[in-house]
């Protein structure tokens, strides 16, 4: 299998008992899905402030449409 690093300890993970492994692996599932919902965040973020600026411009686009109009 593979080593591993915890607090600056290697493990040789060839060695790990069935309960460890399934330790490691859910310690991988958590890492795995923090980071997904990590970019998730970051997607929908920057989608939220994209919007905002679309709809200010469009709200700005009607202030000067109006403005023209009260001429």
């Amino acid at each position: 299998m593979a080593i591993i690093t915890i607090d600056d300890k290697e493990y040789e993970t060839e060695n790990f008992t069935e309960d460890q492994i399934n330790m490691l692996k859910e310690i991988e599932t958590c890492s795995n899905e923090s980071n997904r919902a990590s970019y998730a965040h970051q997607v929908f973020d920057l989608r939220g402030r994209t919007m905002i600026d679309a709809l200010t411009k469009s709200l700005e686009d009607v202030d000067d449409d109006q403005a023209e109009l009260d001429v």
